[in-house]
């Protein structure tokens, strides 16, 4: 009797075994799907950044082979903005990974020192605004020494991340989070560097950093969504 049940039931049981590995097929495919279509929207907004910020004229800058190769990044922007009349000048940086675990190695404590800068101080917490978005941010600032000339230069930084309830932040452990989870993982993750002479005014940097973020709203926007 056993054995008729047995028999009798291994073909409904084969069925729904077929059944569950067509639904989830179809889910990972539509779900892997949303994220390309993300990852295009996402590279298409940092594309779209302008070359002028206000009175700074942007010019593209070349990025190292080696990040290219650490981060795999889905799109990085790197330019300089100057003011061409009086020289002033700020960097922006925007990095998008394809994969959030890929960001570890652009942390600014590990990837400055790396290029032979020193943090001259502990990192002083910001918080900022772009549009209706929050975002915590850090300010830090590198030194470095060729024998002749000292250079230093402040850096203001902060992750994007299209998941989780925090969706911006200045440390480590929101990509962490992120990472250890594969679909998570997957969505990706984003930085944004603001860089600008040490000897800047605070008034001034902080009127440029402003401008910058309401400037790439947009491109933050996008990231923080996620899939749609």
């Amino acid at each position: 009797m056993s054995t008729k049940g047995t028999n009798y039931f291994a073909p409904l049981l084969a069925a729904a075994m077929l059944v569950a590995l067509f639904v989830g097929h179809l889910i990972e495919r539509d779900t892997t799907g949303g994220v390309d279509i993300y990852m295009a929207r996402a590279a298409t907004q940092i594309e779209n950044v302008p070359l002028d910020i206000g009175p700074f004229k942007g010019r593209e800058t070349t990025v190292a082979p080696a990040a290219v190769e650490l981060l795999q990044p889905n799109r990085i922007l790197q330019r300089r903005y100057t003011v061409l009349e009086t020289g002033e000048w700020f960097s922006l940086l925007i990095v998008h990974c394809k994969i959030a675990k890929d960001m570890y190695g652009h942390f600014p404590p590990n990837c400055y020192p790396r290029s032979g800068w020193t943090q001259a101080w502990d990192p002083v917490e910001l918080v900022l605004k772009a549009g209706d978005m929050t975002i915590p941010s850090k300010r830090y600032r590198f030194t470095r020494e060729d024998g002749i000339l000292t250079e230093q230069m402040d850096i203001l930084s902060f992750f994007v991340l299209p998941s989780g309830q925090t969706r911006f932040g200045s440390d480590m452990e929101l990509v962490d989070m992120s990472s250890r989870l594969t679909w998570t993982n997957k969505l990706g993750a984003a930085q944004v560097q603001i860089l600008t002479p040490s000897e800047m005014t605070d008034q001034r940097r902080r009127e440029i950093w402003d401008m910058v973020l309401d400037t790439i709203a947009p491109v933050l926007h996008t990231i923080a969504e996620g899939p749609a």
